[in-house]
């Protein structure tokens, strides 16, 4: 029993003693399992937090390497822009087609380059100067191409051309200049109201035409000759001319020192090739007018009308084409345009022009123009916008083309045309002449004094001193004022007809159609504008000239020898009286002395209100032909200097 007590009580307790040992070991090994999966986390943590670590250093490395590639691109990209800038400066620079890429950087771990562009985006006529400089910056990889960085830097630049007549501001040189030179002898032309090239008669003058400016004839003037007078009546008649219209400064009887009034037919001095002969001399002296010879031949340099087909603002820059005109043009109005900046108008022939063209810029025609129409006016384009103001600094200094290039001109006895600006003719100048005619409109006659300023090309505002009452004028070119302006010792004073299109009562103002500015008042005459009239405001150069006669001017020997016998009866009459003797002239402009004649003379008599007007009175800039400005050359002693100037005016960066 006690051994089984013994065996029961050990049972008893070993079989206690086995549940306390098993709790024991459930309970160390839960602790156990905790503490492996404490240590399994921190180790997992650990290792999280060392790839995080190790992935973060990566990154942060990647970033570096980013930042730094892409400031190697950007570097890069800002010497591109340093290099374009220097070189669109310099002579070096070849246009907007001049694209390049250069290496700026170099290493074992890649290569960093700048590409260069030129671009000229113009979206209007005042952009038509700027450009825009793309400098792309690059870093690639030496290892992998694919491996690059990029960093663009866009620039956008004004031409700034040195003109004659600027201010000269400290780093400038007075010796510079961007204008294209112009070839042969046309700067030496272009300063003579009238140029004639060669011919035996190289001009042909006729009462009602006059000229405004010295001319250069290479041969024979013929004036007056058309009339069918005798030489006695003819010398009488140029004779009275000079008397008349011809004074001379105190002291003076030196034609050179002569004042020549309108509207005389020849206000200035003339310059002859060949000597004229011994009967041009004395018509010359009748009308006292300074002539000289000269052995130098000046020649109109040859035609090229492909520069004006296609051509450029300045060398190097984008290439625009001239507006393609038919035959014939009529009721239209033509202006420059983004495409076409200086707005030229070309016909491959011959071209014929009708009533109602307006045209701001330059027509030309491989053959001949015939101007047929009324109310026609060409002018060069002055740079100038819709409100007058100039769309570039300096306007008024800036080159212009000449308005006309053609083979022939023609003028029609009946146009009534105006040309501003320079006229260039290959072969010969013919035409006007037209009979003196009004508009079938009240008849008025204002006068005072005005200021004027010029608008919108081809307009001017004119500004009334004195109140007027406007209610009767029309603003359709019926009616036109003029203008009296001073020209110089050689142009006289004289003046000219501009169109009347808008009237502004209010403010006592009108809108002519015509390019003056006139700050100081000067007086004015107000009436029907004539039908016939043909005014050219500008050097004209061509081989010959042949203006005609008005054909009421060509009457029979006997009746130009009554008609001065006229004069002779009354002068003997105003003698006895004791009042001033009349000229032949003068009497001849009278309507009352034409009694019973035709309609016409009984309204206008013999006048020489001029129905053709030739002015030169300012020496604008023109130039020969497109394009306008070349890059200066300084050479040894301005070699500073050399290249175009550009003024920056946008830069913008992104990566």
């Amino acid at each position: 029993m006690l051994i089984h007590l013994k065996k029961e009580y050990l049972k008893t307790h070993l079989s206690g003693g086995v549940r306390q040992h098993g709790q024991s070991q459930n309970v160390r090994a839960t602790r156990s399992g905790v503490s492996l999966i404490l240590v399994m986390f921190a180790l997992s943590m650990s290792l999280v937090l060392t790839y995080s670590f190790i992935q973060t250093q990566s990154v942060l490395t990647q970033i570096s390497e980013n930042a730094s590639r892409r400031d190697l691109a950007m570097n890069a990209a800002r010497a591109g822009i340093t290099d374009a800038l220097n070189r669109l400066n310099s002579l070096d620079w070849t246009g907007i087609s001049d694209q390049y890429q250069r290496t700026f950087q170099s290493d074992t771990d890649g290569d960093s380059t700048y590409t260069i562009s030129f671009d000229a985006p113009a979206d209007s006529l005042s952009t038509a100067l700027e450009l825009e400089i793309h400098s792309l910056g690059a870093w690639v990889s030496a290892e992998n191409n694919n491996m690059r960085s990029e960093y663009q830097i866009t620039v956008k630049v004004r031409l700034v051309p040195r003109l004659n007549g600027r201010t000269i501001l400290p780093g400038d040189s007075a010796a510079a200049t961007d204008l294209e030179t112009n070839p042969g002898d046309f700067d030496l032309i272009r300063q003579y109201a009238l140029f004639a090239e060669e011919g035996t008669k190289s001009l042909i003058l006729d009462p009602c035409d006059r000229i405004d400016g010295n001319l250069w004839l290479y041969n024979d003037l013929v004036p007056y000759g058309d009339p069918h007078w005798s030489a006695d009546v003819r010398s009488a008649f140029l004779q009275d001319l000079g008397n008349r219209f011809v004074t001379f400064p105190q002291g003076s009887t030196n034609l050179s020192d002569a004042s020549i009034q309108y509207p005389h037919p020849l206000a200035g001095n003339i310059t002859f090739y060949n000597s004229p002969s011994s009967a041009i001399q004395q018509d010359l002296t009748d009308l006292k007018v300074n002539w000289s010879a000269t052995t130098k031949k000046l020649t109109v340099p040859s035609p090229d009308y492909s520069l004006f087909s296609s051509y450029q603002l300045y060398a190097g820059g984008p290439t625009y084409h001239a507006v393609s005109v038919n035959s014939s043009l009529s009721d239209v109005t033509l202006t420059p345009t983004k495409e076409n900046p200086l707005g030229i108008f070309y016909c491959n022939g011959s071209l014929n022009v009708y009533s109602n063209v307006i045209i701001q810029g330059t027509l030309v025609a491989k053959n001949k123009i015939c101007f047929k129409g009324i109310g026609i006016h060409v002018t060069a384009f002055n740079w100038k916008g819709a409100g007058g103001e100039p769309i570039i600094s300096d306007a008024h200094l800036w080159p212009r083309l000449p308005t006309l290039v053609a083979d022939d001109i023609d003028f029609a006895r009946d146009t009534q045309t105006t040309i501003e600006g320079a006229v260039v003719c290959h072969d010969d100048v013919k035409g006007a002449g037209g009979s003196v005619s009004y508009p079938s409109v009240t008849k008025i006659q204002l006068a005072g004094t005005a200021t004027a300023v010029s608008i919108e090309q081809p307009y001017s505002t004119v500004t009334l001193r004195e109140a007027q009452v406007l209610s009767s004028l029309s603003s359709d070119g019926n009616y036109a004022i003029r203008l009296e302006t001073t020209g110089t010792r050689n142009t006289g004073s004289t003046g000219t007809w501009y169109p009347i299109v808008g009237v502004d009562s209010t403010n006592q103002q009108l809108t002519i159609r015509g390019e003056i500015d006139h700050a100081s008042p000067t007086s004015y005459l107000i009436k029907r504008h004539k039908q016939a009239l043909t005014q050219i405001r500008g050097p004209v150069c061509a081989k010959t000239f042949d203006f005609n006669r008005l054909n009421e001017w060509v009457l029979s020997t006997d009746l130009w020898n009554g008609l001065i016998d006229l004069v002779d009866v009354e002068n003997q009459i105003r003698a006895l009286g004791g009042e001033p003797l009349v000229g032949f002239s003068e009497w001849l402009e009278s309507p009352y002395n034409f009694p019973d004649w035709d309609t016409y003379y009984q309204l206008y008599g013999l006048n020489l209100e001029p129905t053709l007007h030739i002015q030169h009175l300012t020496d604008q800039e023109y130039r020969w032909a497109p394009p306008l400005f070349q890059p200066y050359d300084g050479e040894i002693a301005n070699s500073d200097q050399s290249g175009y100037r550009w003024s920056l005016i946008d830069w913008k960066e992104s990566p």
